[in-house]
This record gives structure tokens, C-alpha cells and sequence, in this order.
């Protein structure tokens, strides 16, 4: 990732063209972007770009499958038919405290120190609260407000990351919907009379709006809990709930799970130790948790729209990138598994929208982005400087319309409580999906076995590429800065007739 130059001959020119450009702000929230829509250069400012210090708004949603977003048409509507839509995004450790470690460092967990949601290794405690990126907005003269969940474990009592102007983050009941504390900005506040998307909503809202009255640039987390499911203050867990006007939605949706071959795998005797001998799902359970995970969502769709309206009202929507993912995917009975924290293209898979200047309304991407490529975007599309080493590339030349080299082999890992706090950890390739914990491991052919029923990681013929995927994963597993993003290049066939059918077993 390589930061906008910071010189002064740069600067006298971004202040050239803010003087001479006509800039005329639009009402609509349809509106994809201003006559002079930014266009980022990388290293430098385009001397036709739009704001040279745009605002960027972040939405990020808790456990959502990638297939929710068709359920979701004021999101698709605004963000996707209005900017890009990335295809192939995952979240590279599908756990909800590593993966919003990665959105707050830049950083893998090998270099963050957060590998699961509790435990020594794990929480909001594993991480240092000065390595926080908001910090690099702040310093550079951006307003910055976080509104939601932030790490899990994260109370009342812990340290406020230092970056946030505003900080309004949940500390108790994270998981009600209905009954939960906020920081409230120093003030906390505990609500039992109201729903916490529309909570959080109102108040991304509210500082939208008084920062861009303010007239300086802005960077806004509104990080919601939907559709994970609820967990009451005294521990109990059920269906993520809804609010009213939700209630009687999608009640016959038949979930997307359904129409895949891993929906309640036959046999997963072959699979890695986290899926075998799985019992039975039940298609009942299933829909349930799917007609709630969908309803608790609409919330969140509205929320978008309010945000994209509040935008437009204040006049800062084309000067304004926003951002749309997931914390982790999510499965529902591929594999006879309900849940994240496996490597299964179900719990990797993530929606990942942006929306803003320069963005070609209703593109898309393939490359095979990550969560942590994120915070190196959001910096480079804002023309700050990362304070620390961070993991990831900038998607910005991809948002410009431009080509851009990106990395082959992409690490992905799961972390657990006890010993070293690593548990399996892989590399994913176009092609192939591969990991171990040292004993129990897996590999897939995704060109033959899109849907990874057959573990590979065996079968003689793949030996070859087995040591390829070893090797890369070896290396990346202790990965830091640009050594992440490198370009391997192909990997060794596999000795079977590349026809071969591997859903028909092992020769």
C-alpha cells in the first residue's frame, strides 16, 4: 500500500484545483457521484481529481452470509447498482474479535495478537489499543466516530482507543438487541426501550451530520450486530431477534444453503476434525435461523439508506466513500456445520460493497480481496500515512478502474484458546484450499470440487501440490507487511488426468 505524497508542491496543487473547480453538491441518494468525482492517482493526486480530503463511512454487519445481500435491496440498491461490488472478498480468520482486529491494526493476527474471541490469545484485551487505526485519520485532521460492537470482551471499564472523536461503542449486553449499554461519548447510557440497529443507526447519523457541518473531512464506523444471534445479558442464546415491523418477513424463504451439495453432507468421515462425524442437520432449525438472520437485517438495509439520505441532505455524498462487509461469513448446514470459525468457503465468504468518487456505478471485481486489506485502502483513498507496517494492499487502483497486481495466495487461519492459540491455518488460491494444524488438515480442488465434499489432502496424486500449498503456507503463516501480498506464481499439477472427477473419490 503506497499512501497519496504528502509534499508541499502536492499541496499547492490540490489547493489550485479546489479553487478553480465548480463543485455542485446533489439531493439524490441514487446519485453515484458529482460531475467531478474523484480519481486517485497512486503516489500522488490527479491533477482532475475530485475531493482531496474525501469522508469515508463504514457499515460492517456481524456473521452474514455473502447470499444475505440479495435480500437487502436498499443496500444493493445504493451501494452495489452505485459502486463496486467485490466478488471474491473473504474474511481470511472467520472469527468475529480476529476479524475486526485485521479492520482495526491492518494487521494479521500473527502480527496483531488477536486469535480468537477469548483466552489470553484472544478479546479485546490481546490487542494494544494505541496500534488503532483511527488514529491515523485523526492526526491528520480528520473528525472520527465509532457507533457499535467493537472487540469482544470490550467494557465499560476498558481504555478508549485514543483516535475516535466520538466513541460510542457497546460494553454490556452486545448481543440483546433489546437490553445494552453504550459508551454514549463518555456518557454512558443503557437502554432497555429500544432496538440497537436503530440505535446505532441514529447516531452514525448524528455525526455524520454534525461533522460535516463542521466543514472538515470525516471517517464513520457504524458496526452493527445484526444478524448474529442473540445472546441475553444472563447468557442465554436464541435467534437473533427482530424488530417489529420485521416480524412477519420471510417466513417461507427457503434459505440459499439448501440448493448446495454440502447441505447436510452425506459423508464428512474424510473431513478435517472440526466437520467429522457431524450429526445430522435439521431442515427446520435451519429455516428458523435463516428467516431470523434475514429479518434482523432489514434494520440494517434501512440503516444504509438513512446514512446514504443523511449524506445527500448534508451535501457531502460525492465527497464521501462508503463502505459495506461483513465481519466473517457464516454457515448454515453446509458440511452438517452451523456457524464461522472453519475454513469452509461458507464461513470465509463475505460482502464487500464501496461505493464513491471516481467508482464506476454497478462494476465489479474479482480479485481476492481480505478484510485486511481494508484499513490500507481506507488510508489510501483519505491520503494518510499508516503509522505502523500494515498486511494488506490497497484495493484504491481497483476502485479507480485500473489494472492492478495482486496477490496469488491469500493465508487464512483460526485461532483457539489454549496452548499457542493457533489452530488450523492455510493458504487459498484460485484453485486450491489448504490447511492443517500441524495433524488434521485439508485440501480442495475448487476447480473440480467447487463444493469441497472431497478432502484431498491424502490422495497421492496431490502430494505435489500438497507441498507447493506447505511451503506457501509456511511462509506466509509468519507473514508481515508487503511478504503477505507476494506473487507465487502456479502450482504444480496434480498427477490424476486434470478431468478427473475427485467428487468420485481418491484414485
Amino acid at each position: 500500500m503506497r499512501a497519496w505524497a504528502q509534499s508541499v508542491s502536492a499541496a499547492l496543487l490540490v489547493v489550485l484545483i479546489a479553487t478553480l473547480a465548480t463543485v455542485s453538491a446533489t439531493g439524490d441518494p441514487g446519485d453515484a457521484s458529482g460531475p467531478d468525482a474523484a480519481r486517485m492517482v497512486q503516489g500522488t493526486q490527479a491533477a482532475d481529481a475530485g475531493p482531496a480530503r474525501p469522508n469515508l463511512v463504514f457499515v460492517l454487519t456481524d456473521d452474514m452470509r455473502d447470499d444475505d445481500l440479495d435480500h437487502m435491496p436498499i443496500t444493493r440498491r445504493l451501494l452495489a447498482d452505485q459502486g463496486m461490488e467485490f466478488t471474491d472478498a473473504i474474511s481470511p480468520h472467520p472469527l468475529c474479535c480476529p476479524a475486526r482486529a485485521q479492520l482495526a491494526t491492518g494487521q494479521y493476527a500473527q502480527n496483531n495478537g488477536v486469535q480468537h474471541n477469548r483466552g489470553v490469545h484472544g478479546g479485546f484485551q490481546a490487542l494494544d489499543p494505541t496500534r488503532e487505526a483511527s488514529a491515523w485519520f485523526r492526526d491528520e485532521g480528520y473528525r472520527t466516530a465509532f457507533v457499535g460492537k467493537f472487540l469482544n470482551g470490550y467494557g465499560p471499564r476498558d481504555v478508549r482507543p485514543a483516535g475516535w472523536s466520538r466513541w460510542d461503542a457497546l460494553t454490556r449486553g452486545t448481543y440483546d438487541y433489546v437490553d445494552f449499554t453504550m459508551t454514549n461519548d463518555g456518557e454512558p447510557r443503557h437502554h432497555t426501550d429500544a432496538y440497537v440497529t436503530s440505535v446505532i443507526e441514529d447516531h452514525a447519523n448524528e455525526a455524520v451530520r454534525d461533522f460535516a457541518r463542521s466543514g472538515d473531512p470525516f471517517v464513520v464506523y457504524a458496526w452493527h450486530i445484526a444478524p448474529h444471534y442473540r445472546i441475553t445479558p444472563e447468557g442465554g442464546r436464541s435467534l437473533p431477534l427482530a424488530e417489529p415491523r420485521d416480524e412477519q418477513l420471510f417466513l417461507d424463504e427457503r434459505p440459499a444453503s439448501f440448493d448446495d451439495p454440502a447441505f447436510d453432507e452425506d459423508d464428512v468421515t474424510d473431513q478435517p476434525r472440526y466437520l467429522r462425524n457431524r450429526a445430522r442437520v435439521s431442515r427446520p432449525d435451519v429455516a428458523a435461523e435463516n428467516t431470523a438472520r434475514l429479518q434482523a437485517l432489514q434494520s440494517v438495509d434501512r440503516a444504509v439508506g438513512s446514512l446514504v439520505e443523511t449524506l445527500a441532505t448534508e451535501g457531502v455524498l460525492d465527497e464521501t466513500y462508503l463502505v459495506f462487509a461483513s465481519d466473517n461469513g457464516y454457515s448454515l448446514g453446509e458440511h452438517r456445520y452451523l456457524g464461522k470459525d472453519v475454513l469452509t468457503d461458507e464461513a470465509l465468504q463475505v460482502p464487500l460493497l464501496v461505493r464513491g468518487p471516481g467508482i464506476v456505478p454497478g462494476s465489479t471485481s474479482a480479485l481476492p480481496v481480505t478484510l485486511v486489506d481494508l484499513p490500507a485502502t481506507f488510508a489510501a483513498l483519505a491520503g494518510v500515512t499508516p503509522q505502523w507496517q500494515v498486511d494488506g494492499t490497497s484495493l484504491a487502483p481497483t476502485l479507480r478502474g485500473e489494472d492492478q497486481a495482486f496477490r496469488d495466495t491469500t493465508l487464512i487461519q483460526t485461532g483457539r484458546t489454549l496452548g499457542d492459540g493457533w489452530s488450523h491455518r492455510g493458504v487459498r488460491t484460485e484453485r486450491y484450499l489448504y490447511g492443517t494444524d500441524g495433524t488434521d488438515g485439508f485440501l480442495y480442488d475448487r476447480l473440480l470440487d467447487p463444493d469441497e465434499l472431497v478432502n484431498l489432502v491424502d490422495d497421492p496424486a496431490y502430494a505435489g501440490v500438497r507441498a507447493v500449498l506447505e511451503q506457501r503456507r509456511r511462509e506466509l503463516t509468519e507473514c508481515a507487511g508487503w511478504t503477505c501480498n507476494q506473487q507465487f506464481g502456479p502450482v504444480t499439477e496434480p498427477v490424476t488426468d486434470p478431468v478427473t472427477d475427485p467428487t468420485q473419490g481418491p484414485s
